[in-house]
């Protein structure tokens, strides 16, 4: 049972580095790429990778979910920088890095036990509803600057923090009620 695991992730693997491998020399033979960071980009990359694999369906430890996650976003933007963005179009998607490893908890959170998926699952909400937060502003769908909101609009922290802290009250109260 377990060769067969085995060999499905090996699988799974050739799979992944004879597609980086192929997109990569089908970038250079046609001559989108003609800069030298992308061996950088690529070494970077496919280390964070293994990391996830590690992480993932090896040991399970959130240390190289998390190392391989920062790995894998640093090599994606080394070779996006190398080939086709600049530091202004960096600039503006940067939100979807962190989109994106907000979503990628979650799968991983759903594979601990209950105990344990909280303390994924909170920071992969955060990170994902701080990400929905700065994406307007980053991709300039807003008009209004970012500071001059955090001015105005600064006290709806306290009036978020009221109405959490009185669904937490509700839910106690609810769950009391019914267990008697």
């Amino acid at each position: 049972m377990e060769d067969k695991k085995a060999g499905r992730e090996k699988l799974l693997i050739f799979g992944i580095i004879f597609i980086f491998l192929g997109t990569t020399l089908l970038l250079v033979t046609t001559e989108v790429i003609t800069n030298n960071g992308l061996v950088l980009s690529l070494l970077v990359l496919t280390l964070g990778l293994s990391l996830l694999h590690k992480g993932f369906f090896k040991t399970g430890r959130e240390i190289y979910v998390l190392i391989g996650m920062f790995l894998s976003f640093l090599g994606l933007y080394l070779l996006l920088r190398a080939t086709i963005l600049d530091d202004y179009g960096i600039r503006r998607i940067w939100p979807f890095f962190m989109l994106f490893t907000g979503i990628s908890f979650l799968p991983y959170g759903l594979k601990k036990k209950k105990g344990k998926r909280l303390r994924i699952f909170i920071p992969a909400f955060a990170i994902i509803f701080l990400s929905l937060f700065f994406l307007p502003f980053s991709l300039r769908l807003f008009t209004m600057k970012f500071l001059t909101l955090a001015v105005v609009w600064w006290p709806l922290i306290f009036i978020a923090m009221g109405i959490t802290l009185i669904i937490v009250f509700l839910i106690k109260r609810y769950g009391q009620d019914v267990s008697k």
